[in-house]
């Protein structure tokens, strides 16, 4: 190596002043042990340049990592794509997908229909890049929105677009809600289209601990283009969720989970409208599709896969029980969620219903990461009344560094629309009891930016 650098040395140019024939012991030796010492101060980033060139990220490209190791994550193993492998063809949603047979009503997120094989409940899954509008863009002129923004005097330029590569279910993120009754035995098939191995996690269920969708420890992980079969008797009943647990903080982070919710066998709890509401979070850098999952500090905050004022107006009237099954599946943030003009009791958690003389009142929950909380209301005045996370920087959306002028709704916001009780004199204002996703939710479309990549998806 010493020997290249004082070849290549011996090359540059000398100074203007020195002879061609000064010995090497002369002064002028000076100035050319000079340029091979610099040189050789370079030898490490010189040497490493090949690699570094092979090697560095590209969104959509492969990054070259080292043998594959016994999990074949990324760092340890294989070789790492950021969002998709080009070469996995990424399939159309199961066909029950959107097709489901529950009382639910998951906005934004289609609900996940059965197949039966004699008394087990059969349900798909395929884990998948997914392309998903965060934020719509501007709400419709004369919407409830609009006339919101309108009304406040809100900034302009604060609705752009907000398009996201994540990673889904069944072409969906968060994925669909499934429901199924209290002593159901399932069979959920999980096939991986991602670019890495996975696993699920039926969190909250008490099941069989090679169930448990630990991958890597309680069974092995979902190689891409693998399948892998979960089969269970549901005995709880309550609000759950179904997630990633293999390198949960990327995969979550990136959106893999979902509802899991189990109704009693004999009936009992129901209410005149139910509601799923899933919390996540992200960090995006400015113009970057792509999340950061390294981050403390999310910018962008969303309630089903949605940033207001793209989020669904819900529905309801005077006197109609409303429940709000409400959960988190956020890497970092605990979400205290407030509702006005109501007090409600909380009813459930991630651990199933909560006794009536242990429910406790309010009109603010907080719900942290990992858990759910079910809250039970009746409304007494018609009107809009605000729904939104009262971490009130989390109701704006990419909190960009600007002179804050009047501020749109942005985040975790939602509204209720609430109309006069039947016979009522707003009764013929009442608002639609459908067409608000979930259960009368379609199956992701085949294009456009909600799609999966692959049929139609950027």
């Amino acid at each position: 190596m010493a020997g290249f650098f004082h070849r290549l040395a011996s090359r540059l140019p000398r100074r203007p002043d020195t002879p061609d024939n000064t010995p090497d012991d002369a002064a002028g030796t000076r100035p050319a042990r000079r340029r091979f010492l610099s040189l050789a101060a370079l030898a490490p980033m010189l040497a490493a340049a090949p690699a570094l060139a092979k090697s560095a990220p590209h969104a959509g490209r492969a990054m070259p990592a080292g043998p594959a190791g016994p999990g074949g994550h990324g760092g340890h193993g294989g070789v790492i794509f950021p969002w998709r492998d080009p070469a996995v063809t990424i399939t159309p949603p199961p066909p029950l997908t959107g097709k489901g047979e529950g009382e639910v009503i998951t906005p934004h997120i289609p609900s996940l229909g059965f197949e039966r094989d004699g008394e087990v409940k059969v349900f798909r899954l395929t884990a998948q890049p997914v392309t998903r509008l965060l934020l719509d863009g501007p709400p419709r002129p004369g919407s409830l929105w609009d006339r919101w923004h309108k009304a406040k005097g809100a900034m302009h330029g604060m609705d752009i677009p907000k398009p996201a590569k994540l990673w889904g279910f069944n072409g969906s993120m968060p994925g669909p809600a499934i429901e199924v009754i209290q002593g159901d035995r399932v069979r959920i098939i999980v096939k991986n289209e991602l670019p890495e191995a996975t696993s699920v996690h039926w969190h909250g269920l008490e099941i069989p601990n090679d169930q448990d969708g630990v991958g890597g420890l309680t069974q092995p992980p979902i190689r891409p283009g693998q399948s892998f079969v979960y089969e269970f008797t549901v005995n709880q009943v309550g609000t759950f969720m179904y997630h990633s647990s293999f390198n949960e903080k990327k995969q979550v982070g990136m959106g893999l989970g979902g509802f899991f919710i189990s109704h009693p066998a004999d009936g009992t709890r129901r209410v005149d409208r139910d509601y799923g509401l899933l919390l996540q979070e992200w960090f995006f850098y400015p113009g970057n599709e792509h999340v950061d999952v390294t981050s403390t500090d999310p910018n962008w905050f969303t309630i089903n896969g949605k940033a207001a004022p793209s989020t669904d107006v819900l529905t309801a009237r005077v006197g109609q029980t409303v429940r709000l099954r409400i959960a988190n599946l956020s890497n970092m943030h605990a979400h205290p969620i407030h509702l006005h003009g109501v007090t409600w009791r909380v009813t459930g958690t991630e651990g199933g219903p909560i006794p009536e003389s242990a429910q406790w009142p309010g009109n603010t929950v907080n719900v942290a990461p990992g858990t759910v909380r079910d809250v039970e209301f009746t409304f007494h005045y018609p009107g809009y009344w605000h729904l939104h996370c009262h971490k009130l920087h989390h109701t704006v959306n990419a909190h960009a560094a600007v002179p804050m002028g009047v501020m749109p709704m942005g985040g975790m916001t939602m509204l209720f629309e609430v109309a006069a009780a039947e016979g009522g004199h707003d009764a013929g204002h009442a608002p639609a009891q459908a067409g608000h996703g979930g259960h009368d939710a379609k199956a992701p479309a085949q294009a456009g930016h909600d799609s999966h990549q692959g049929h139609g998806g950027n």
